[in-house]
């Protein structure tokens, strides 16, 4: 099988990792603006900006009917000024509100998400112009977004008509809808959207099919704990809503238009979000990414012994000659993904993605304590943990255990070797003392980041 999309040359990189095979993601979205009177956006694949120009002859279509503008006053900029209201995350208008007595760390990267996502739209939006057409009539459901009130004021005044509201309604909510189908990817400008292109019923129009999923992920997001699951769940639903849903959920997938993976392989600090990568790993079409070990609290474990007793600051050995994303174990549209490191020395490690990624959602960062005592701990080499024989996650019978770490990829690799949840991360000018202020667990293993 060819693979999908367009091949380009050469492989893709995030910094030193070699992600896959160079695509350019097909772009057959129509970027037309003209709109007739069963409006909808034809099937086709969309960057989110080719969508926001999609719906904006709704938009065009409020202002033109509105009429010629008294002066000083801007039907479109008013209009516009409520769609920003609706898209922020703290104001009555909001249809993403986030309480501050709700905010814990998930919360708040989706918060800080949606608040980057919905002022880049309006952006786009009041960026772009088409040419409106007369002939449109839309039932769009109430989705009960509210007005600012100098816009209530446009809106019901004697310049309006009673269709304009249906319509400036269906606007507002296809915004909501793509503001929050692109909450998962942090890089949501260059994330290619297939649009199935489902019909003209009121329901269907548009973006609304993704209605159903949006609705469980933000069920989710205030009600629970944020699920690594639903933010891969609901990123599926809106790229490829045909790959199955193992019992773990998953942590990334291919489809058509490149890689979905966890953020954190591109150097991002987030918990949660992934990444859009235009790369394939595979030549299947579609596939999706499962953990090696459905629960890291079922795997095996392999212990490791004290090799020296703390005496300083050890130099971090060891040298990545290469390292890269390389498939794993296939069934059916399910496998594995693995970051591969190629050290120096000639050694070879292999380390499930999904696994790293559960590594950095559970591990905690060291936070200065004032601390002026260092804990007894042991010292190990990177690659003596990595290379460690037996199948399963490391840990140890207890006390503390320091990994110095020069390479960004060689501390990814570590976590996800290494039992999550009782792993810190000290930065290089930081004390081994102040680990004492933290988690009172053992055994502990502290990855000493050296600095960049």
């Amino acid at each position: 099988m060819s693979p999908p999309g367009k091949p380009s040359s050469g492989d893709v990189y995030l910094g030193a990792l070699a992600i896959g095979q160079a695509i350019s993601p097909i772009g057959n979205g129509d970027n037309s603006n003209s709109i007739s009177q069963e409006w909808t956006i034809p099937a086709g694949v969309y960057t989110p900006q080719q969508l926001v120009h999609r719906l904006s002859p709704l938009l065009d279509i409020v202002v033109h009917r509105l009429g010629p503008d008294p002066p000083n006053t801007s039907a479109r900029a008013l209009l516009l000024d409520t769609i920003a209201a609706t898209l922020s995350t703290d104001r009555r208008e909001s249809a993403l509100h986030f309480s501050p007595e709700i905010l814990n760390t998930s919360r708040r990267e989706i918060m800080h998400q949606a608040h980057r996502i919905g002022a880049k739209l309006v952006s786009w939006a009041d960026q772009h112009r088409g040419t409106p057409s007369d002939t449109v009539e839309i039932r769009s459901p109430c989705e009960s977004h509210q007005l600012i009130p100098l816009r209530v004021e446009l809106l019901f005044s004697r310049r309006s008509q009673p269709q304009l509201l249906q319509l400036f309604e269906e606007y507002s909510h296809q915004m909501v809808l793509l503001r929050d189908a692109l909450l998962p990817f942090e890089n949501f400008e260059q994330t290619p959207i297939p649009i199935p292109g489902n019909g003209t019923r009121d329901r269907d129009r548009g973006l609304r099919y993704l209605e159903a999923p949006r609705r469980g992920f933000l069920v989710g997001l205030f009600t629970k704990e944020v699920a690594q699951a639903s933010v891969v769940a609901f990123a599926r639903a809106v790229l490829a809503p045909r790959l199955p849903v193992p019992r773990t959920g998953g942590y990334g997938f291919q489809y058509k238009q490149g890689l979905v993976i966890p953020a954190v392989l591109a150097g991002s600090e987030t918990v949660h979000l992934l990444r859009y990568v235009a790369a394939l790993v595979c030549e299947a079409e579609e596939v999706l990414f499962d953990y090696q070990f459905e629960d890291s609290d079922a795997a095996p474990r392999v212990e490791v012994a004290g090799t020296a007793e703390w005496a300083g600051i050890p130099p971090a050995t060891g040298e990545v000659k290469r390292a890269g994303l390389v498939v794993g174990p296939v069934r059916g549209l399910i496998a594995e993904l693995h970051l591969r490191l190629e050290m120096g020395g000639g050694g070879l490690v292999a380390v499930d993605v999904g696994q790293i990624a559960r590594g950095h959602r559970h591990a905690y960062r060291v936070r200065p304590s004032g601390a002026g005592r260092a804990p007894q701990a042991f010292v190990h080499q990177a690659f003596d943990i990595l290379q460690h024989p037996g199948i399963g996650l490391v840990t140890a019978s207890g006390g503390i255990h320091v990994i110095p770490v020069a390479d960004r990829l060689v501390a990814l690799a570590l976590l996800g070797r290494l039992y999550p949840g009782n792993v810190a991360l000290l930065p290089g000018d930081g004390n081994l003392a102040d680990i004492n202020m933290d988690k009172r667990i053992e055994p502990r293993f502290v990855l000493w980041i050296a600095s960049q």
